[in-house]
């Protein structure tokens, strides 16, 4: 088939080619002005905090940066650069592939911070997070193997064939049971039983907000559509939005979880440590995410009971406020006339006494 100028139109497996590399940068470079925002906001609000999560922070924007740039390269290659080619089939630039490999070491990034989160909230249970980090590093390793094959065959339909699928299958797997672990993890020892004087999420939205940043639910979620979509159609090049996503995912997962922290004296507390510490400096408590929504509650509370108070004033007050009003100025009347007479009475003796 051709268009009315006479030039032919795109196949179907085209358009769906093209479609999935334009809906990975659209999600990706929204989701990278999300990771410019958050460090931005974590410099500004921590300047004390430890110098290990400060490294990690500019480490994960750096490596973030240089993804979306990547990606930024492989859409205008593939719809400026080759737009009168045939895109039936897609080969894997070398940016594209260099593209999954910062995407891959993202993830192990973020899962070891995350490991090391839960060895934390576990009260220092090493073998849970050993078997976090071993995971991890398991997919990481296959990982880095899947690269390794995409350099070396270009072609991605070829990730159908039974030795490539197994290694990037692998690495699918161990990354969605590590997710999966450190959810568990996560929502298993941060309870009021085992921190009674933890701050708890008030309303839907706070909630979801903890799940989704501070237990790990967004990355999992994602990870999981990732395994599927590629595990299901290998041939197919749908699974790559999922692919450039997932590692983005994975860093604002981790900057929404240091951002959620509460401050004192420009230190991060985390969300298990102690209210008095939290309460010793009221004007510095402000923290992330999830405090920010509780703030923005209490700021409406405080509001409609304000609200409620003036209202109450308006019905029960107002006579009050106004017989004051009226005293005052009777008052000032009194003070008038006295002062008006004082000053006729000193004339009339003045007119006397001449």
């Amino acid at each position: 088939m051709s268009s009315p100028d006479g030039s032919p139109l795109p196949s179907q497996a085209e358009l769906e080619n093209l479609g999935v590399l334009f809906v990975g940068f659209v999600a990706a470079t929204v989701l990278y002005g999300l990771t410019f925002f958050q460090t931005y906001i974590y410099y500004s609000r921590y300047p004390k905090d430890t110098l290990w999560i400060k490294i990690l922070v500019g480490v994960l924007c750096f490596l973030d940066t240089a993804s979306s740039a990547l990606v930024s390269q492989v859409l205008y290659f593939y719809l400026i650069v080759m737009f009168t080619a045939n895109m039936d089939v897609l080969y894997a630039t070398t940016t594209f592939c260099v593209q999954n490999l910062l995407s891959i070491i993202l993830a192990f990034i973020s899962q070891i911070f995350f490991a090391s989160r839960v060895y934390t909230v576990s009260g220092g249970s090493k073998l849970i997070a050993l078997t976090v980090s071993i995971f991890s590093f398991v997919s990481f390793v296959f990982g880095i193997g899947m690269a390794a094959q995409m350099f070396r065959e270009r072609r991605l339909s070829a990730f159908a064939s039974p030795h490539m699928e197994a290694v990037a299958a692998v690495n699918q797997t161990f990354a969605c049971l590590t997710d999966l672990l450190i959810l568990g993890v996560m929502c298993h020892y941060l309870q009021p039983k085992r921190y009674p004087e933890m701050l708890r999420p008030e309303g839907w939205l706070e909630t979801s907000v903890t799940l989704v940043v501070s237990r790990g639910l967004g990355f999992t979620v994602i990870q999981l559509a990732y395994f599927s979509v590629f595990i299901a159609m290998p041939s197919k090049q749908i699974w790559i939005p999922f692919q450039m996503v997932a590692c983005k995912f994975y860093v604002n997962t981790v900057l929404g979880l240091l951002n959620a922290r509460e401050v004192k004296h420009g230190y991060g507390i985390n969300e298990e440590d102690s209210l008095t510490d939290r309460k010793e400096d009221p004007s510095e408590s402000r923290g992330g995410m999830p405090s920010a929504i509780r703030f923005a509650v209490m700021d409406t509370k405080a509001t409609r009971k304000s609200l409620n108070l003036t209202q109450q004033m308006d019905g029960s007050g107002s006579t009050g406020i106004e017989e004051e009003e009226a005293a005052a100025q009777k008052t000032y009347h009194d003070d008038e006339t006295s002062h008006g007479h004082s000053i006729h009475s000193g004339a009339d003796k003045a007119s006397l006494s001449a």
